[in-house]
């Protein structure tokens, strides 16, 4: 299995989180996934920039796993960004980023039909996602379909299970 980062995203994992906190609790220990809660590290948004950019160069595939906030990401992600992706790393003259696996996992709160053309939010989750897959090229990393966890407010405890389950699956296929 390669080695995997996930990024997890999510300003209150422990005390709010039922979706996020499953899917990582369910892969954490897998030997080649390392978990790393940015939000947990940089409460204060001050990213330690180089301890992040190692982070990334020893990892093959790199998930960035957060809940959808008003059809985003949580803030901290878009800081994590702005300062680790920097130039001369991810792009300008070094690509370091070049070839890794860059994948999106997310879970939203309504389902598949609310995310569709005809749908109240008028886009799919994955168009939603358009700039991820934007930076992902950007930097010459390889994007990945998304992983999405649908109905997150209601979902029961046997499709989380389910869900996570599934998430480890595709990680390790990722991994292959």
């Amino acid at each position: 299995m390669k080695k995997v980062l996930i990024n997890v995203v999510h300003p209150k994992l422990e005390a709010e989180s039922r979706v996020n906190k499953t899917l990582i609790d369910f892969v954490q220990n897998e030997s080649e996934i390392t978990v790393n809660n940015l939000y947990s590290k940089y409460p204060d948004f001050k990213i330690d920039v180089e301890a992040e950019q190692k982070l990334l160069l020893e990892n093959d595939i790199i998930i960035f796993q957060f809940p959808m906030y008003w059809l985003s990401s949580p803030s901290l992600l878009k800081e994590y960004f702005d300062v680790v992706f920097t130039y001369n790393f991810a792009f300008g003259e070094n690509y370091k980023l070049e070839n890794k696996t860059f994948v999106v996992t997310t879970s939203v709160g309504s389902g598949t039909a609310q995310y569709s053309k005809t749908g109240s939010n008028k886009f799919t989750v994955e168009e939603i996602l358009n700039s991820f897959e934007a930076t992902a090229n950007y930097v010459k990393m390889n994007y990945k379909k998304p992983f999405i966890v649908y109905e997150s407010f209601v979902i029961s405890d046997e499709k989380l299970q389910e869900s996570a389950k599934d998430y480890l699956t595709y990680i390790k296929e990722l991994s292959k």
